[in-house]
């Protein structure tokens, strides 16, 4: 089963410091790990600083952190995909 996640929060790199953002990401489960994939905007230096350090923190609408792995800059926002564990999104 999949789920939508829409949301405002931050999107914080280890260079540029963090911009307030919008997100939405799908989760789903991949070998019994869950992952979440989606698109967040935020201001174009901080997106730009996460591509190119293939990694960032996106900041949820409720405090939560999620560390990403960027995969693309496009149009929509930067493409990313979480690291590491995220089952706090089970929570929700």
């Amino acid at each position: 089963m999949t789920r939508r996640v829409k949301g405002r929060g931050w999107l914080r790199t280890s260079n540029f410091g963090s911009s307030t953002a919008s997100y939405q990401f799908s989760i789903r489960t991949e070998n019994g790990v869950l992952v979440a994939e989606g698109e967040v905007r935020g201001e174009l230096t901080q997106m730009v600083e996460a591509r190119a350090a293939r990694r960032a923190t996106l900041v949820l609408d409720n405090d939560r952190w999620m560390p990403i792995e960027a995969l693309d800059l496009t149009a929509d926002g930067l493409k990313f995909r979480s690291l590491g564990d995220i089952s706090f999104l089970n929570e929700e």
